[in-house]
């Protein structure tokens, strides 16, 4: 962009622009009103995110506008214009609030900003900053008439940063109370309504501005900043639709055109002043009057920072800046002749000083002071002066005070050694390779861990060498493509690598780039570091962990929900009067839990022979009909809740294997279970026998939901459940295929699930190995027992049919009226039908859990008197089911006297 040549640049604020500068002017908003009418239509446009581009930007705004304000303060100086004093200030002002912006911006040195608030404090602090400065240009535009006070800019800069600091205090710590501008990254209306405020505050700076009379050069930069600020505020406030779209690019990038109009004229204008010294100095020099010239030429010399000294030609100094003043008195008075420090340090010079005198110039002499601050190093160098007929007129020796630099270099030396020193002993390997993927550094931890030395691989392109692992060569590639991308400064990756031996590793990269000056990848330096310890030590955290869970996931898989009717069954036995059938239901009941206790305490007490799958089988003389009949039968209220169909097809002749016969119970009822739970109501379930040489079939098929073919082979994993049927699952932990097909393979079978696809159904095949018909089994044992304290309309559900009917019997023998479901859905039927004063309520049931239905029924009125009877006993269990509304939270199993005396006390 043109700005125009400044006309009198000490005078930017006073003087008139010039036709060359108001051209530039026109062109300038032409070019922004030309842009701003292309990008308006598509400020909306969602591009990528970019959070990295507000750093970038806010720190070039900021720097822009101290720099300006620094630029400006140099005209305060010499003008003291009321004008100019608010301006820097407004420039002082808006750079304050600007960083706090970057520093409360979400998400990007930490997820709420480095200063704190939430994510509506950055949003205000950008319409605090918007709305400022069109403020401080109105009150620049206005008519002073009083010269500026002595110490107005220091005043104006405490209270500029104690009011900055105060409204991002209040938009920090009063960030919950400030109203919402943004969602996510989306404006709510409010936004939008405050930014018209804000652009109306501009607008009227921009007015004030443009109208302001008499207009001097510095005025018409203002104006084009403040129309720049105005399509800024459109597109990234009014036009757009939230952050990282068109707009809010776009409108950021106006508003740094803002900034950079005014520094653009003001830097040019202080160019301009630089010049005028130059041209001022030579003329000084040129000037036959001694005493003119060096009176001008010293009060130049003294805003030097630089000791500047002038020699005639004996060698005597005439004069001496305040620098050269400073820097003299750390040397010490030679007592001997009297000299006092300028010359004292011209007699240490010496011979370059003579070589000065003589017409000729140096450069590149050190002088060295010791002091109480201590030791200070200063660089010298001097020419000749001549006079316009060249004779030689003085000598100028300029000193330059370079301890700092010096020792700077030194501490650059020694950080370089230390950096070297590290990067060899690290025990991170470090490898540096340019664009184009040479190889420049190879460190020592990097020849032992991949076995290359650096001599071999420095030189050589990093991906010649065959350090990746061939399988995981895409995940690298994708790597190396995100870290060449221009906007990727750190890419992380993992991935195995090979050594020079063959050997795999599993290694961590920590990959930077280092860009040049021309913006451009210069070099990438990556660590790496081995974890295939760390890996394999968590591979075996995570296979102990998994054990853990299995063995704490099958013991209460198989003992909770047991435990129920026993406890039921034997606190009703004690009671007397009830009916034959009732006691032979009860013991037939204990028997076949009690049995199955027994069976699972001595498996599932010892967690290294479950861990290990080590099992031990009771082998015995099995008949395959009967017990699929019997599983057949304790499987039928699942079965007839789903109102499936069953189709039994058995062997003519009894088919025997030498089995567990409790353990093949567990397997088949898992599989009845099964197919009842995932097919859709009134399905069809069939169950198949056949024995054919030797080796006995079994055959549990559906039409239900089917197996999507992934799955078909992860379905005997533990804890897998197919995605498509976690609704129909009932609160099943997952297990039941996994120990099904590790118990028929201890049985010396084979377990096969078969599905052509979802909604296709599913069939499941066991084979195991028949042998001849046995001596008939001995009668099996009864049980027997019996109370009378509750009189109340109860309603138990649980989906455990033995649990449920024990304890209905349990109540009845107490007074009680029982009804009794075994799912969710039913319970509620039930209810409506006839409310109970009473429900007793399992949580994991099937068609609506305990959760659900207590929820609905807690607000019917009158409300019922519910209990939870489960086995998930956890503090979360019971804080979720007293939620859910329920009175009280027992974990099974429940002791019989103590849910007696709970209801009767009701």
């Amino acid at each position: 962009m043109q700005f125009g040549v400044l006309a009198e640049p000490a005078d930017l604020a006073k003087h008139p622009p010039s036709a060359a500068q108001l051209r530039s002017v026109l062109v300038t908003l032409a070019v922004l009103a030309s842009l701003f009418a292309l990008l308006a239509p598509f400020a909306r446009i969602q591009l990528p995110t970019a959070p990295e581009f507000v750093p970038m930007y806010q720190s070039v705004l900021i720097g822009s506008n101290l720099l300006t304000a620094i630029l400006l303060l140099g005209h305060v100086q010499t003008s003291r214009s009321w004008s100019l004093g608010i301006l820097t200030l407004g420039y002082l002002c808006t750079a304050l609030i600007a960083l706090a912006y970057m520093l409360t911006y979400p998400g990007l040195f930490s997820p709420q900003g480095v200063l704190g608030g939430n994510g509506q404090t950055a949003p205000w602090l950008f319409f605090i900053w918007h709305g400022l400065f069109p403020v401080f240009v109105g009150a620049y535009a206005g008519s002073y008439r009083r010269p500026l006070p002595a110490h107005f800019l220091r005043l104006g800069t405490l209270l500029v940063a104690l009011f900055a600091a105060l409204l991002v205090l209040l938009c920090v710590r009063g960030a919950p109370y400030l109203p919402e501008l943004t969602e996510g990254h989306r404006y709510r209306p409010a936004y939008r309504w405050l930014g018209l405020g804000v652009l109306v505050l501009a607008l009227g700076a921009l007015w004030k501005t443009a109208g302001k009379r008499p207009r001097a050069a510095l005025d018409v930069w203002l104006t084009i900043a403040l129309a720049a600020w105005v399509f800024e505020l459109l597109l990234s406030c009014i036009l757009n639709g939230g952050r990282y779209d068109l707009g809010f690019y776009a409108g950021r990038l106006y508003g740094l055109a803002a900034s950079l109009f005014v520094l653009g004229a003001v830097a040019i204008d202080n160019i301009a002043l630089h010049a005028r010294l130059r041209d001022t100095f030579e003329e000084m020099v040129e000037t036959r009057a001694r005493a003119q010239w060096q009176s001008l030429l010293g009060s130049v010399l003294r805003q030097l920072p630089d000791g500047v000294l002038i020699v005639d030609r004996e060698g005597r100094c005439v004069m001496a800046n305040d620098q050269a003043e400073e820097m003299a008195a750390s040397f010490a008075r030679q007592e001997a002749d009297g000299q006092d420090g300028p010359a004292t340090m011209l007699s240490l010079l010496g011979s370059p000083v003579r070589r000065a005198i003589a017409g000729e110039a140096f450069r590149g002499a050190q002088l060295e002071s010791q002091t109480r601050d201590g030791r200070r190093v200063y660089a010298v160098s001097g020419a000749p002066l001549r006079d316009a007929a060249t004779d030689l007129a003085a000598a100028v020796i300029v000193l330059d005070d370079i301890t700092e630099r010096t020792e700077a270099s030194a501490a650059l030396g020694r950080a370089l050694d230390q950096t070297r020193y590290l990067i060899e002993n690290t025990p991170l390997a470090v490898i540096e390779w340019d664009r184009d993927f040479v190889i420049s550094l190879w460190n020592r931890r990097a020849e032992e861990l991949f076995g290359w030395s650096a001599q071999e691989a420095i030189g050589r392109r990093i991906d010649a060498l065959p350090v990746i692992h061939e399988e995981d060569a895409g995940k690298v590639a994708a790597s190396i493509a995100r870290l060449l991308d221009s906007a990727t400064r750190y890419v992380k990756s993992e991935n195995r690598n090979r050594t020079r031996d063959g050997r795999v590793l599993c290694c961590e990269w920590y990959n930077s780039v280092l860009h040049g000056e021309d913006g451009q990848i210069d070099r990438v330096f990556s660590l790496v570091l081995d974890v295939s310890e760390r890996e394999q030590a968590m591979d075996g955290l995570k296979e102990a962990d998994r054990r853990k869970d299995v063995y704490i996931a099958t013991l209460a898989h198989e003992l909770r929900n047991p435990l129920a009717p026993i406890s039921n069954a034997a606190s009703l036995l004690r009671g007397k009067g009830l009916p034959q059938e009732r006691i032979d239901w009860i013991a037939a009941m204990v028997g076949r839990q009690t049995a199955q206790m027994a069976r699972l305490l001595d498996d599932l007490m010892d967690v290294t022979r479950i861990s290990r799958g080590k099992i031990e089988l009771h082998r015995a003389p099995v008949e395959l009909g009967r017990l699929l009949r019997d599983t057949l039968q304790t499987s039928m209220p699942l079965i007839e809740s789903g109102r499936h169909g069953v189709t039994l097809d058995l062997c003519e002749q009894p088919v025997w294997v030498e089995a567990d016969a409790l353990r093949l119970t567990q397997v088949l009822a898992n599989l009845i279970n099964n197919a009842a739970k995932y097919t859709p109501p009134a399905g069809r379930i069939a169950i198949m026998l056949k024995e054919s040489r030797g080796e006995a079939r079994i055959e549990v098929s559906d039409n239900g939901i089917g197996i999507e073919p992934a799955m078909l082979a992860r379905v005997f994993d533990p804890f897998v459940q197919v995605p498509s049927a976690s609704h129909l699952a009932q609160g099943g932990l997952g297990i039941g295929l996994s120990l099904a097909k590790g118990l028929v393979e201890l049985h010396g079978g084979s377990i096969e699930a078969r599905s052509e696809g979802p909604g296709h159904g599913s069939r499941f095949v066991v084979r195991l190995p028949s042998i001849g018909a046995p001596p008939p089994p001995e009668a099996v044992e009864q049980l027997a027992g019996a109370g009378t304290r509750v009189r109340r309309h109860v309603l138990v559900a649980d989906d455990n049919v033995d649990a449920a009917e024990s304890l209905a019997w349990l109540l009845r023998s107490e007074g009680a009226t029982v009804e009794v479901a075994h799912d969710g859905a039913a319970a509620l039927r039930l209810f409506d039908a006839r409310p109970a004063e009473i429900v007793v309520l399992d949580l994991g049931m099937p068609e609506m859990d305990g959760l659900e239905l207590a929820a609905v029924l807690a607000q019917r009125s009158p409300r019922p008197y519910l209990v939870a009877v489960t086995g998930r006993g956890r503090q979360e269990d019971r804080a979720a089911s007293l939620a859910a509304g329920f009175d009280e939270h027992l974990t099974k199993p429940v002791a019989p006297q103590q849910l007696i005396e709970l209801l009767a006390c009701l």
